[in-house]
């Protein structure tokens, strides 16, 4: 035989083998006194024929181009019989059988006795043609008749059968005896004897109801292979007669295993995705570029109280939604992101709830393109409202804290210049005005050397206040002369002036590990609250430690002053804030212990700057 002219369907290859292999069986192919077979389609276009019609007709690969057959082969119908009226035939009875006169190209004609089937599902005509004087006997059709079924169903990839109305196996093929495991001829047996036991009852049931009601039926049924597998297969059935009047049902099986098992694999996938989708307080939501649609999750309908019938599933309902000051920004991001092909979009916009108010989101999405345009965005959205009112919430506190800070800052400012306008008012300018007058006495004194000496006295004083006032604004003293020495001189002033003796324990291994910022801070804390001391504790004796604990710098400066209540009195006041700030600033900790009339503890940790 020849191989077929065009590609067909499998299906259709399937019907075709068999009809090549039946011509070839029924008749030798060595002269062209036998049957010829051709193959067309229902516009009788060849599609392959067998060697006796190559030879009587002079077919030749050249004809394996869909050729049609009146082209091809010279021939005229003995009745009035037309093109249309085989068609007409063949789609009503399945058949069309004629004579044919067949004229050559040396002009002799040949009479040829034809038939022509449909098959393949009504897509594909064979047409058989005898070169014989008279017409062959019925029971020559019937043998072949028979002979092309038995090969059709035998060579069938899907298990065909016919069963009685007692449900035993009047025919069944190969395929249908290796699906069922069956070993041996399944002919003559009852169904229960060779399919599983399940199985066999759920066919048996069937066939009584197809039986029952003359129609045919569709059903899908499991079994398991001698191998193990399951295999899933639908099966067509349906009820015939015979000539004498014998019901049979026929049937055939289509194996459905692969798309059984793609089935299941999307069905898990879902059930993942529907648990991720409930296991998440995010709402999913996936978006079809193509048709502007919304898929969305639960958990949307749950947090934003909408009801599904009150959702619109496409992109103008959302827009809508969107807070009239965020909505343009919103749109504007998402096109200028899909444009730009990133696969990533996020936004932040308000958006309406079903009773009305407006909640802040976070809106994240994934995008998919095809050749660069986008076709696909899936996401999720969470509602963000309460982070965002405790960030605002944080961001006041900050704003207070800035305030006081800087109040802080402009009290201490006012502060020092009244420090400094006191100093030089009380002292600098008393001792000034006091050697002014010894000076001005000694002009008319005798005693004008020990008055000069007194006004010496005076001005060497008022050069010593105003010394100790510039060591304690300038903030390079530190730096310049380090911090311990700067400690030690602020100790030496408290007792020169005010007789209060204070012990130190400074670990100068601590002080290596302190930036020239955090020295600073340092001598200003201690400088702040031996003021402190000075002004309000009535102490007599104070000490200042400066240590390693934990890793960190820890500074302690307590008194055995009076002290006072924290209850009543909070440690409010400027020095206290400018200590808190400074320590705030390098994210350190304040302590103050003090009880009335027991004095006070200052108690400070700082972290070392890396």
């Amino acid at each position: 035989m020849k191989p077929l002219a065009s590609k067909q369907t499998e299906s259709t290859e399937a019907y075709l083998s068999v009809s090549y292999k039946a011509a070839d069986v029924i008749q030798p192919e060595l002269y062209p006194g036998q049957d010829s077979i051709i193959i067309t389609n229902t516009q009788f276009c060849i599609t392959g024929f067998n060697r006796t019609a190559e030879l009587i007709f002079g077919l030749s690969e050249n004809h394996f181009t869909h050729t049609s057959l009146s082209e091809a082969v010279q021939f005229s119908f003995k009745s009035t019989t037309s093109k249309y009226q085989i068609l007409f035939s063949l789609f009503k009875t399945g058949s069309w059988n004629g004579e044919v006169i067949y004229t050559n190209t040396e002009g002799r004609k040949f009479n040829f006795y034809s038939t022509a089937t449909l098959i393949d599902n009504n897509n594909s005509v064979i047409i058989t043609s005898r070169i014989i004087g008279e017409k062959p006997n019925e029971q020559q059709f019937t043998q072949n008749n028979e002979t092309l079924f038995g090969l059709f169903m035998e060579n069938s990839q899907t298990g065909c059968w016919i069963y009685d109305e007692n449900d035993y196996i009047v025919f069944a093929n190969a395929a249908y005896t290796d699906s069922t495991g069956f070993e041996g001829d399944p002919i003559g047996k009852h169904i229960s004897q060779v399919l599983p036991e399940k199985l066999a009852k759920r066919v048996i049931e069937r066939n009584k109801e197809a039986f029952r009601n003359d129609a045919p039926l569709i059903t899908e049924h499991s079994l398991t292979a001698p191998d193990g597998n399951v295999i899933h297969f639908v099966s067509n059935t349906f009820i015939f007669k015979t000539a004498d009047n014998k019901r049979y049902i026929g049937g055939q099986a289509i194996d459905i295993t692969d798309r059984k098992n793609t089935e299941e694999q999307i069905k898990k996938i879902h059930e993942r995705f529907t648990y991720a989708v409930n296991a998440t307080s995010e709402a999913v939501w996936d978006l079809d570029l193509k048709t502007k649609e919304i898929y969305r999750s639960d958990a949307f309908y749950k947090i934003s109280g909408y009801a599904k019938d009150q959702v619109e599933s496409n992109l103008s309902w959302w827009f809508n939604k969107i807070h009239p000051e965020d909505k343009e920004r919103v749109k504007r991001n998402f096109e200028q992101a899909l444009i730009a092909c990133k696969n990533n979009w996020e936004d932040e916009y308000r958006f309406q709830y079903a009773d009305g108010t407006y909640r802040n989101i976070s809106d994240k999405g994934f995008a998919i393109y095809e050749e660069h345009k986008p076709i696909r965005l899936i996401g999720a959205i969470q509602d963000i409202t309460e982070r965002k009112k405790l960030e605002a919430q944080l961001m006041n506190e900050q704003v207070k804290k800035q305030k006081l800070i800087n109040q802080a800052t402009i009290e201490a400012q006012e502060k020092e210049r009244s420090m400094i306008s006191a100093e030089l008012h009380d002292n600098v300018n008393q001792l000034l005005m006091s050697a002014r007058l010894h000076i001005g006495a000694a002009k008319k004194s005798d005693i004008q050397e020990e008055l000069l000496d007194k006004a010496s006295e005076y001005l060497l004083q008022a050069v010593e206040e105003i010394r100790s006032l510039s060591k304690r604004l300038n903030t390079s003293i530190v730096k310049s002369v380090g911090l311990e020495p700067s400690i030690m001189d602020i100790c030496r002033n408290m007792k020169k002036f005010n007789d209060i003796t204070v012990t130190t324990d400074i670990d100068t291994a601590v002080i290596d590990k302190l930036t020239q910022e955090q020295q600073l801070v340092v001598f200003r804390i201690i400088q702040e609250q031996s003021n402190n001391i000075i002004k309000y504790s009535r102490a007599v004796a104070a000490t200042i430690s400066l240590k390693e604990k934990n890793n960190q710098c820890n500074l302690v400066i307590s008194d055995n002053g009076i002290g006072f209540d924290k209850a009543k009195q909070k440690a409010s006041g400027i020095g206290f804030i400018n200590i808190f700030n400074r320590i705030d600033a390098y994210n350190g900790k304040v302590e103050i212990v003090t009880y009335p009339d027991n004095g006070c503890t200052l108690n400070i940790t700082m972290p070392y700057v890396v």
